[in-house]
């Protein structure tokens, strides 16, 4: 007796690739989304560390008198006293010899001391 194909096997072997293929691309757009994501915060971290440290610095090439800083921030880049997830330390240093420049860097980092960004800034004394 003759077994009659109406072609189900041949259906469900396609319909198996299908799905296959759709779980493989599905995969490779979530790996996409999530790096996507990820240098996303990277990018707004590093915008706000350059602001912070920016205006730091601005702050001290008009000021005459200008004194180091701690600043503590929360994770939406609002200051906080204490308990933030960043950081900005400024520290001024008066130059060796008369004549010379006096400089500050401002490190902006995480609480674990990852640093997001820096910049150091030089004034000449009158």
């Amino acid at each position: 007796m003759k077994q009659r194909n109406n072609g189900s096997r041949i259906f469900m072997t396609e319909l198996m690739f299908s799905i296959l293929f759709f779980i493989l691309v599905s995969a490779v757009c979530v790996q996409c989304f999530a790096t996507a994501y990820a240098r996303s915060k990277d990018a707004k971290e590093l915008t706000q560390a350059v602001n912070i440290a920016t205006n730091a610095a601005e702050e001290y090439t008009v000021s005459s008198y200008f004194e180091g800083f701690t600043d503590y921030y929360d994770e939406d880049w609002e200051q906080v006293t204490e308990n933030g997830v960043y950081k900005a330390t400024a520290v001024v240093t008066e130059p060796e010899k008369k004549g010379d420049c006096q400089s500050m860097r401002v490190v902006v980092s995480t609480m674990e001391d990852e640093e997001i960004y820096s910049l150091v800034v030089e004034k000449a004394l009158h």
